[in-house]
């Protein structure tokens, strides 16, 4: 579905991504983890098109799309969800999964559509509110939200843009002990939906060890471990990585 090959980024004299090869399959999903400044931010930067590569290519059901930004992206089917919201703050809840969903199907958002009859665009968009448990707060605006409940709105972003690649940065971050395992359950949800794709950065152990399928380690920018979850943190070096911690400490 996703590959990864000798993918490398430079900031000056600095390699922030060293040569990353990696490839991700239909309905598994995949944690990368690493400490502090490994390179997992700017990982998941290169492969939605937030930043462009210094070297090494990015590929899509097989398809190069290295050179292509992060909108083309989305069109060929890869989501992204930030670790700081990413939200239409003008708009009501319901107007911004409205909007991602007439992003899907190519049309122009139009504030008015109500009166022009795109009735089946609204009843979707509410069924994924319903989803996320945000359909009461339809009509409020984005701003008066929680951070909790705008976490849970970006989910519902992704989700109506139907991609086939769900990309999640530390998405209960901020979030309190009785929201966070909600936004967990949907994400845990999507890679059992036929043909997708889910990677997740998370630091939270405890979660990966139950969502996780597989876990990469990156360090100083390079992979230095991946597999199944019990056999990569068992592993001699992810704990020389993380130099003695617990790692449901990390």
């Amino acid at each position: 579905m996703l590959e990864t090959r000798d993918l490398t980024v430079r900031f000056g004299g600095h390699v922030a991504v060293d040569a990353v090869s990696c490839a991700f399959r239909a309905g598994e999903l995949t944690a990368i983890v690493g400490p502090n400044g490994a390179g997992k931010t700017t990982y998941f930067n290169l492969v939605s098109g937030q930043i462009r590569a210094s070297a090494g290519r990015v590929l899509l059901d097989g398809r190069d799309v290295t050179r292509l930004g992060p909108s083309a992206r989305t069109r060929r089917g890869m989501g992204r969800a930030f670790q700081l919201t990413n939200l239409f703050p003008g708009l009501s809840v319901l107007e911004n999964v409205r909007l991602a969903m007439q992003a899907r199907e190519g049309r122009g958002f139009r504030m008015f559509s109500r009166a022009l009859g795109d009735w089946e665009l609204l009843d979707e968009a509410e069924r994924l509110l319903q989803q996320v448990r945000l359909l009461s707060l339809a009509e409020m605006p984005v701003t008066a939200l929680s951070h909790g409940d705008q976490r849970k709105l970006e989910v519902a972003l992704l989700m109506a843009l139907e991609p086939r690649v769900f990309m999640f940065d530390e998405p209960t971050a901020g979030m309190s002990a009785d929201e966070a395992p909600h936004v967990l359950d949907l994400v845990a949800g999507l890679k059992g939906q036929a043909g997708r794709t889910v990677l997740l950065v998370e630091h939270k152990m405890d979660v990966i060890r139950e969502l996780a399928d597989r876990i990469i380690v990156l360090h100083n920018g390079a992979l230095v471990a991946d597999g199944p979850p019990d056999e990569v943190m068992d592993s001699e070096i992810v704990r020389e990585v993380y130099m003695g911690q617990a790692l449901d400490d990390v």
